[in-house]
């Protein structure tokens, strides 16, 4: 293609952005008037009157939610298309979210699917269920931001895909927020996402595949798909995540995609506020792991034994029914611990998974107290205090592998058998708690059955370099390297004697990139002893971010540290006489551990410890 040929393709597109924004715009001020207008009326309105009137302002809030969107981005796709039957070019335009005026339709729009297919004939289903087949007959490709085109590629009958234009610009995310992939998504991606909304789903894959984004998108379309909308209302769904790291980290893509109102919430946190507890969580109850594994171990053959259960649930003193479940299993030294926990009002997993299915089983369900409004005999309303059931259309469940059976057991118990739709988004390969779940007959007195058709498998990992995974391959791990990523450069290694030592070469690593924008770093260890060192150090530097590994998982930081790695890194250091499964798993969730590490970093890693990695683990 000739340059006069693109700088026109270019500036038209130029032209139609520009004109699409300024109607958007024009819009949003329209929707943000009407807005302000009926919060004003609102005011004036009767009670009845006034829950009409709030979801006329929800909608208006949504649309101009959507629209504030738009005018930075307004679409990333373009498909000239010939309907069967007609002779009329029509240009489609698909982006996050529709707007009429300007042929842009929402990603989930069922003619969405053609932007992934190749030129020539195409065919969608309509709502009706009648196929609707086409001429396709171009395709650009664009990136938007700030309402300016920043990539443009085009392709049509008799011309392969060509680049229009490109503007140089750094993909480099500024902080903790997942890529945005609508417009990146491969077609079996957005089949995943469009398949049928009932049953359980299974998204799984290595670290760093795309598989929490993916599964998020697939959320998106069930809120925003027309003939489903109406039954997953994102205030009835929720999203489990690990910790409150991850929830902040997940906060920002559903409302990307227009989705406000979705609960993302921790097991501790939902199970708590649940029961009505105020103890905070914890993992660690022993200064030794040994000790600790122990101790959790003990409490795991209790919950899964024969010990009868108290039907009695009393949250003012949750202890109580915890000493009676635990009873014998626990030694002296432990009930001294569980006394500790009392003291400091703290409850690990195992504790709350105890708590949650004998409160359970005293309600006949899992819900809560609240004030809920009843009409009188006269018509009048009034406030009442009841039991309401948990009731969900869609529980989205992330690192499922880090969750007892018995807690997911919990969570599906408060989806709607009309939907009965749990996501279950991870990695069998990278466990991090003892006692969790490692297949899906363990869940239930039936099990989770899951169609073989509904367990997604991603290979391909994206997040990583060549020589990133080149490296963690040689470590052992079986993982898949693709042919398109960029070779990065070569993983760092260095033996230290001190943290002092470690945060002089990350000092040195850094350079001035430990304060410049859009560059995430983390620096990872095994314990927050070992990192205090480090916190005070980096604690004036933004983007920074120190944890330890079991922390970081699902995250992902540009470059990572990941310092003090020793013997302890691997060896499960249990007693001899300990349970012999107890051991096993134990040294598995050591190498998953590893293994979680090794896939943070986007683009450089940095290995420090007192012996190097590659010889902690051949000796493992």
């Amino acid at each position: 293609m000739k340059e006069q040929e693109k700088d026109k393709i270019l500036s038209e597109a130029r032209e139609h952005v520009a004109s699409t924004v300024t109607s958007v715009e024009n819009f949003l001020e329209e929707t943000t008037v009407a807005l302000a207008k009926s919060k004003e009326e609102f005011k004036s309105l009767s009670a009845i009157d006034r829950v009409s009137e709030m979801a006329l302002m929800r909608v208006y809030e949504k649309r101009a939610g959507e629209a504030e969107h738009l005018a930075l981005s307004p679409y990333f796709v373009r498909c000239d298309v010939i309907w069967e039957g007609e002779q009329e070019v029509k240009s489609l335009y698909f982006g996050k979210f529709s707007h009429d005026p300007r042929d842009v339709y929402s990603w989930v729009a069922p003619a969405s699917s053609v932007r992934f297919e190749d030129i020539g004939q195409v065919e969608y289903e309509r709502p009706d269920g009648q196929m609707q087949r086409a001429q396709l007959v171009r395709k650009d490709q664009y990136v938007i931001a700030q309402k300016k085109i920043t990539f443009l590629a085009t392709e049509s009958q008799g011309s392969d895909r060509e680049l229009v234009y490109q503007e140089h610009f750094t993909n480099r995310k500024t902080g903790f927020v997942l890529p945005e992939i609508v417009a990146q998504m491969e077609k079996a991606q957005d089949q995943v996402i469009r398949a049928h909304h009932k049953g359980p789903f299974v998204i799984s894959g290595p670290a760093g595949s795309g598989k929490t984004t993916l599964a998020f998108h697939r959320v998106a379309y069930l809120a925003s798909a027309p003939d489903l909308a109406e039954t997953y209302t994102p205030q009835k769904m929720v999203i489990f995540v690990q910790d409150s790291g991850a929830r902040e980290y997940f906060s920002h893509l559903l409302p990307e995609l227009g989705i406000e109102g979705v609960k993302i919430t921790t097991f501790h946190d939902w199970a708590t506020d649940m029961m009505g507890l105020t103890h905070t969580s914890t993992l660690r109850h022993y200064d030794s792991e040994a000790d600790n594994d122990l101790y959790l171990h003990a409490k795991l053959q209790a919950l899964r034994s024969d010990t009868p259960q108290m039907e009695k649930f009393n949250k003012r003193n949750p202890f109580t029914l915890l000493a009676h479940i635990y009873g014998d299993h626990l030694t002296p030294q432990q009930k001294n611990a569980l006394t500790a926990q009392k003291k400091n009002r703290h409850l690990d997993y195992v504790d709350l998974t105890v708590l949650l299915r004998t409160y359970r089983r005293a309600e006949g369900s899992l819900g809560k107290v609240e004030e809920v409004w009843k009409e009188g005999v006269t018509g009048k309303f009034y406030k009442k205090k009841e039991f309401v059931p948990e009731s969900n259309v869609l529980v989205l469940v992330d690192e499922f592998q880090n969750y007892l059976p018995e807690q997911i057991e919990l969570m599906r118990s408060c989806v709607t058998s009309g939907t009965g739709a749990m996501i279950y988004v991870g990695d069998m390969a990278q466990q991090i708690h003892l006692g969790t779940i490692t297949a899906w007959d363990q869940v239930g007195n039936d099990g989770e059955y899951i169609e073989a058709e509904r367990q997604v498998t991603l290979h391909k990992v994206y997040r990583n370099t060549k020589s990133i995974l080149s490296y963690i391959a040689d470590l052992g791990y079986d993982v898949e390297i693709p042919d398109e990523l960029r070779t990065g450069d070569a993983v760092i290694e260095a033996v230290t004697h001190s943290t002092r030592e470690e945060i002089e070469l990350i000092q040195e690593a850094i350079g001035s990139t430990g304060k410049a924008e859009g560059v995430s770093i983390g620096i990872l260890g095994q314990d927050h002893v070992y990192l205090e060192d480090f916190t005070q150090e980096f604690a004036d530097v933004q983007h920074i971010h120190i944890m330890t590994i079991r922390e970081s998982q699902g995250l992902e930081f540009d470059r990572v540290f990941l310092v003090g790695m020793s013997e302890e890194l691997l060896q499960a250091r249990l007693p001899q006489d300990a349970n012999e499964n107890l051991h096993k798993e134990k040294s598995r969730i050591k190498k998953d551990l590893l293994y979680i590490a090794l896939t943070r970093p986007i683009n450089h890693l940095h290995i420090y410890g007192r012996k190097r990695l590659r010889d902690l683990v051949e000796n493992s």
